[in-house]
């Protein structure tokens, strides 16, 4: 920028920077994919040699979400070294205001508290940080961005120590702006993938992952086992006891699952029927899991005086039941039907 020109080095640098920020987030972007472009960006324009993303619990416990210029050794230092006060001192240097900038060369309170806190670079010239609005956190949980320059912070030459912080100040309000819309986009999606009755999968997300757990099994000659089962009598239920005492045994059912079922296995709702993908399980384990269920879920309506409900089902395995996963579910259907025929709390 020239001498004549109004808009300062920083202003302008920081418009450009605003201009692609936006265009980046209006891509459909991730929200990891958004502060990457962040560190990347912030580093070619304005020279910075490190800048982190953390979140910190309690003002305690620190977790590194996004950094560059920062070394693998430094990030496991500060996320477990706790007895230095780290985030303390993080935190501290805001006294209670949204952002902070210092310049450390020139021997203020707010330089000199900077020195105090071990920054994997020694000489550092510039700091800014930025705490990021709490609404979107949860569990006592605040969001900081911490960037500095060794060398200062270049496209600034006629920019004095209160236009940078001002310049980053906008910058970082439009990111804190985007990350609660990504935050939000984020919840609101994976809202969707759940049946709010039972608290599993619903049926759409179910064979998006099913898909998903296929390809990982052909490709790693694998296999997985599909068990459908089904809460027989429920609409017998429904007209007895209401709706509200069927939708509490399908949410006791739901909750008992979740409790037996592995962290990588794949529940699902739709009606009165519950499907569950076991990937990498044979059928055999597979039964083992689900018996433990019915075990359970027996005591439990024994207990409730509820002789109405009962539950059967059929389990296949893939791919050795079927060469497809759509063939593996429609035999596990089918043994269900059967184990049905047969007794109460069946399972073939």
């Amino acid at each position: 920028m020239n001498n004549n020109n109004k808009i300062k080095d920083c202003e302008y640098s920081g418009f450009k920077f605003i201009k692609e920020l936006t265009e980046v987030a209006d891509q459909n972007k991730t929200l990891e994919e958004v502060l990457h472009f962040v560190n990347i960006n912030f580093d070619f324009v304005f020279g910075a040699a490190a800048i982190m993303f953390l979140s910190i619990k309690n003002d305690k416990e620190i977790k590194l979400i996004s950094s560059r210029g920062i070394a693998h050794e430094y990030a496991v230092k500060i996320q477990s070294d706790t007895d230095e006060n780290y985030a303390e001192h993080l935190i501290g240097m805001f006294n209670n205001n949204k952002s902070f900038y210092a310049n450390l060369n020139d021997g203020s309170s707010e330089s000199n508290y900077i020195k105090t806190i071990d920054f994997e670079h020694k000489n550092i010239k510039e700091l800014y940080a930025y705490q990021f609005a709490s609404e979107y956190d949860k569990n006592n949980v605040s969001t900081i961005a911490v960037v500095y320059s060794v060398q200062g912070f270049k496209n600034s030459a006629d920019c004095t120590d209160v236009d940078k912080k001002h310049t980053f100040d906008i910058i970082f309000s439009i990111l804190s702006y985007i990350i609660k819309i990504k935050k939000f986009d984020e919840e609101i999606l994976e809202c969707s993938k759940f049946d709010n009755i039972s608290g599993l999968y619903n049926f759409k997300y179910f064979h998006q992952r099913l898909f998903e757990e296929t390809l990982k099994a052909n490709s790693e000659h694998g296999i997985m086992s599909i068990t459908l089962m089904s809460i027989n009598k429920l609409n017998e239920f429904n007209s007895i006891s209401g709706h509200k005492a069927g939708d509490t045994v399908i949410g006791f059912i739901g909750s008992l699952i979740q409790k037996h079922i592995r962290t990588y296995d794949v529940a699902a709702r739709y009606g009165n029927k519950i499907i569950i993908c076991f990937p990498n399980l044979n059928k055999t384990d597979a039964k083992k899991i689900i018996s433990a269920i019915f075990l359970e879920a027996q005591d439990y309506f024994i207990k409730q005086n509820n002789s109405i409900i009962s539950m059967n089902a059929g389990i296949a395995q893939y791919p050795d039941d079927g060469g497809t996963e759509r063939i593996t579910i429609d035999l596990a259907e089918s043994r269900r039907f059967e184990a049905r025929r047969n007794s109460k709390w069946n399972i073939i």
